[in-house]
């Protein structure tokens, strides 16, 4: 992110999604929200999804355990699960970094275009799909960065659909545990 470039905030959503579109083995997946009449739909891997809503609740809950006051607010699971609409995507998510608003008891979802590429920045030694928002806010020249505000039943609602949908893959090989197609599938374990 070059100087001139200002992230994308949507503070809070509206409503927070995400699913997949296609057939299983050709799916993209997406993470979309909402703020008023405005729209963002962006690409995701499916291991940054389902690493994102195992984290999401790992996160909440921690959370709750530090600070017991705000229990209430944190594992409120009031939110509904809102479907993704189909929409063009803006960008493509290569770094997702979860973070926490204190005194309005917001999640923060960081999604970045690219990782930081210099040596020595704020990412370095953590996992890309996961590192802290402080890290994703550092991009190369040109990256986009979209940060989501989001309650923490809104946060729950999206890592349960998330689970689900990465769940409604291709059923896995009970020899290698590799996806099989529906048109058949060459285990190597049958060599």
């Amino acid at each position: 992110m070059d100087e001139n470039d200002e992230p994308i905030v949507f503070d809070p959503v509206d409503s927070l999604a995400v699913g997949a579109v296609g057939e299983p083995g050709h799916r993209v997946f997406m993470i979309q929200a909402d703020k008023g009449s405005a729209r963002l739909t962006v690409v995701v891997e499916k291991e940054q999804m389902a690493l994102l809503a195992m984290e999401s609740v790992a996160f909440l809950e921690k959370l709750e355990a530090e600070h017991p006051a705000w229990t209430p607010e944190l594992a409120d699971t009031g939110a509904p699960a809102v479907p993704l609409e189909p929409a063009e995507p803006m960008f493509r998510a290569r770094l997702i970094g979860l973070g926490f608003e204190p005194d309005r008891k917001l999640v923060l979802i960081e999604l970045s275009e690219r990782r930081p590429d210099t040596p020595g920045d704020a990412s370095e030694g953590l996992a890309p799909e996961l590192a802290g928002p402080a890290a994703a806010g550092i991009g190369a020249a040109g990256s986009t960065v979209a940060r989501l505000y989001a309650t923490p039943a809104q946060v729950r609602a999206m890592a349960a659909t998330a689970v689900e949908t990465v769940a409604r893959g291709r059923p896995r090989c009970p020899l290698c545990d590799q996806p099989m197609d529906p048109d058949g599938h060459r285990c190597p374990r049958w060599n």
